[in-house]
């Protein structure tokens, strides 16, 4: 099955002109739907269609309308066959398209460099755009696989220059320290050492991650380099450093060694932030849990349970009622004691302030942390 198109790409790429149709017609009943077809497939992609499967469904329904023929006309179609290679022969001379030349291929490779390189697309995203400059400029490039070639190379001469523009940047120390950490990549600043994990949340760990962001930010790397290449780039950089070893860096050529430990330790940098800034807070959630457990256990055994204060009550409230002028002394504390209504009072004031005295404690620990 053909891919989908819109109906608004129908009307745009896919309908036949007034030329379109006199150069279609002009030819045998039977290969017009077939040479429609690769004609406006060129004039769309800039390449032609090896199969019918390349070609959506309603483009081929659109082009058998338009000439007033049955889809099945295409089935007998040799898209690669000698009709089929003589109809491109003739769509190339009917579109006014010429052969590739050397100062050509120059001139794609030039732009390629400039506009699609930098951006680190992917292999496939960069071919379906070369093919795209080559119709836009009437240019009828090479074979598929020869484009493909041609896009592979231009995307590894970015990355190499790249690599060399970043390395050549570096400082004379810098390049002692990374070579270094190379050599000893098990060091507290070694190679090894600089990719290990986060870890933990332990004082260890947190002097381990501030040396080697020390490490790092002495190095005085070009950080403003990172704008020339795409985020792709970039994150393919750091994937390939990521599972080498240093046995694996130090085979590189030396420029390319420098470059690609660079730009890692560019973006090592801000994770090791990232991971710093993980850790803190981690700590300082574990001192307020600790911090919470310890107060509410202080006003625990501040409390002193009273029970029975329902009954307490009835038999203070009956008391009363029977001696209304009396004295406290001589109506209540008969029925309840002075000291059990103050262990009442006290249990009343303890649980009212436990949320604000845990919210005290939490509010300094944080601000302790914070400073």
């Amino acid at each position: 099955m053909g891919l989908r198109v819109s109906p608004e790409a129908l009307a745009g790429e896919w309908s036949l002109s007034f030329a379109d149709n006199d150069f279609v017609n002009a030819k045998p009943a039977g290969s017009r739907l077939g040479l429609a077809v690769q004609l406006k497939f060129f004039a769309a992609f800039g390449y032609f269609a090896t199969d019918a499967t390349e070609v959506p469904d309603e483009a081929i329904s659109y082009l058998a309308e338009q000439l007033g023929v049955r889809e099945t006309g295409l089935d007998g179609y040799d898209f690669s066959g000698r009709s089929g290679r003589r109809h491109c022969a003739e769509i190339l001379r009917h579109l006014g398209f010429r052969r590739m030349k050397r100062a050509d291929r120059v001139a794609l490779a030039g732009w390629m460099a400039t506009e699609l390189c930098p951006g680190g697309q992917s292999v496939a995203a960069m071919l379906e755009a070369v093919f795209l400059w080559c119709r836009d400029h009437k240019i009828f490039g090479p074979s598929g696989k020869e484009m493909e070639r041609l896009v592979r190379s231009e995307r590894q001469r970015f990355l190499e220059c790249f690599l060399a523009g970043v390395a050549d940047r570096l400082l004379p120390e810098t390049v002692a320290r990374i070579e270094a950490s190379l050599v000893d990549p098990d060091s507290p600043t070694g190679f090894h050492t600089i990719k290990n994990d986060v870890g933990a949340a332990t004082l260890d760990n947190m002097l381990a991650l501030a040396d080697r962001l020390a490490f790092i930010q002495k190095l005085t790397l070009p950080r403003d380099l990172l704008t020339g290449a795409g985020k792709p780039w970039i994150d393919q950089i750091v994937r390939r450093v990521g599972t080498e070893k240093a046995s694996e860096m130090r085979r590189h050529a030396p420029k390319r060694q420098l470059g690609l430990y660079a730009v890692f330790l560019m973006v090592r940098e801000a994770q090791i932030i990232d991971g710093m800034i993980d850790l803190l807070v981690e700590t300082v959630h574990k001192i307020g849990v600790r911090s919470k457990r310890k107060v509410v256990a202080g006003i625990a055994r501040d409390i002193e349970k009273v029970y029975g204060k329902e009954r307490l009550l009835v038999d203070i409230a009956g008391a009363a009622i029977e001696a209304p002028s009396g004295r406290v002394c001589d109506v209540i504390f008969p029925v309840a004691g002075q000291e059990k209504l103050a262990a009442i009072i006290r249990e009343h004031r303890a649980k009212g302030t436990l949320e604000r005295r845990i919210y005290q404690v939490m509010r300094g620990s944080y601000e302790a942390v914070a400073q």
